[in-house]
């Protein structure tokens, strides 16, 4: 018996397979009608005891909500952060000029996010003091940060995660700057890493090959590495052929997965095997995430591009290691499908409407319509009018987001994509309660 106990003491104290579950999101782009979205749902107590303070991170807490459970899931979710933030009421904004309040931090931070993305070509709209003050307030909201930094070594230095017994890189890298650049000076202060498309840039900069030597390098001081790339051409479904040679050499040179942003419209998600058989990831775009561009598609009434900036996923893996020591793998890659709901025609229409801007899970909005249109059926005697009127309108979101859906997936996963389903499987089919059409 006793050897039998011994022998059983090596299995009861095998060190249990590591795995990290991962969760991306894209662009998060402070509008000001999202940030008019955000005041709209603000809450504040009395402010009995001093002045009123908030109690849903001044409204956008409601803004990023719907994902709040997803994100929370994860063990290290990341999204890009498109805008600074200075803390500066007066900065001046303006259509493709950014700032975000600090409070739209701490909400991104309770909704589930830790890490986000800084390098991309909206880093320096409120000129370096406002990059800046963007680290500071990210570390205040308890966000982590990648991409840029205090000297130009700072901003390529990749940031290192350790979960559950993994060490996780993550790395970033902007491919646009809008007209701005480095100081000359490598070690000046502050810095974006960055790898422009064309020739020789003023200021400081990296060329492909040196990005590719770079990534090479932090893919040796951890398990894993993620690299996010702010790169393409703004508005195209296809990814830059340039852009896709160099995932591909970045992905050679030791990085795990690259996840694009920049073009605010979807991407294919492809897979990529490297010479020595390790099985890659490339999301060449994962859109906005929080936005306000094509705030005038209604479905039915425009063509199926007018809405294609408010589509978005949210993209989640595992990172899976049976044993210690051994490579690192990818697992259960999956699509989670996303629309930005905009009330833009109700809320300017109708003056005591609150705007409404928020990104929804459509197989959680398919589930719920589903679930309501169930439930009008029991009251369909007792309350006709209504109901139809009721049931109208839910028919047409639900044809809405059936159709938003089957167009995310078919961009995000192309016929012969072996990028796994989305998360919930197929739209839910939901029968006519009623039994009759929705006249």
């Amino acid at each position: 018996m006793l050897v039998q106990a011994l022998l059983l003491v090596p299995l009861l104290c095998a060190a249990p397979p590591g795995r990290v579950e991962l969760v991306f999101g894209g662009d998060v782009i402070p509008h000001g009608e999202v940030k008019e979205a955000a005041a709209d749902h603000a809450r504040a107590d009395s402010g009995d005891a001093g002045p009123p303070r908030s109690l849903n991170h001044e409204g956008w807490d409601h803004v990023f909500g719907p994902l709040a459970d997803v994100l929370r899931s994860a063990d290290v979710a990341m999204v890009n952060l498109e805008t600074p933030s200075s803390g500066n009421p007066l900065a001046r904004t303006a259509p493709l000029l950014f700032d975000a309040p600090p409070a739209m931090l701490h909400a991104l931070a309770a909704a589930g996010v830790d890490v986000v993305s800084t390098a991309n070509n909206h880093v320096y709209d409120q000129r370096r003091a406002g990059a800046e003050a963007t680290w500071k307030h990210l570390a205040e909201a308890g966000l982590r940060s990648v991409g840029t930094g205090p000297s130009e070594a700072a901003a390529w230095e990749p940031l290192i995660i350790e979960k559950h017994g993994m060490r996780i890189g993550f790395l970033s890298f902007t491919r646009w700057l809008n007209g701005a650049r480095n100081p000359a000076e490598p070690e000046t202060s502050p810095h974006v890493a960055y790898v422009p498309y064309r020739g020789k840039v003023s200021g400081s900069w990296q060329s492909p090959e040196s990005a590719v030597e770079l990534v090479r390098a932090a893919a040796r001081r951890c398990d894993a590495l993620i690299v996010a790339i702010h790169w393409g051409v703004e508005y195209s479904h296809t990814p830059n052929p340039e852009d896709r040679k160099l995932a591909r050499a970045l992905l050679e040179a030791g990085a795990l997965a690259i996840i694009g942003h920049h073009p605010h419209v979807l991407q294919p998600i492809e897979s990529y095997r490297t010479t020595s058989g390790r099985d890659t990831l490339i999301a060449f775009s994962l859109g906005n995430l929080i936005a306000n561009q094509d705030r005038h598609y209604i479905h039915g009434r425009r063509m199926e591009a007018d809405g294609r900036k408010r589509d978005s996923v949210l993209l989640r893996f595992a990172l899976s290691r049976p044993q210690p020591g051994a490579p690192v793998s990818l697992e259960g890659v999956k699509v989670l499908p996303v629309w930005i709901e905009n009330n833009h025609y109700v809320a300017i229409g109708r003056g005591k409407v609150a705007r409404h801007i928020q990104p929804v899970l459509l197989d959680e909005e398919l589930r719920a319509i589903h679930e309501r249109l169930v439930a009008l059926a029991a009251r369909a005697l007792s309350q006709p009018r209504e109901v139809r009127q009721e049931r109208t309108a839910l028919e047409r979101r639900l044809d809405m987001a059936r159709y938003r859906r089957e167009l995310i997936l078919r961009i995000t996963r192309p016929p012969g994509s072996d990028v796994g389903p989305a998360e919930s499987g197929a739209a839910p089919s939901v029968p006519s309660p009623l039994g009759r059409g929705s006249g």
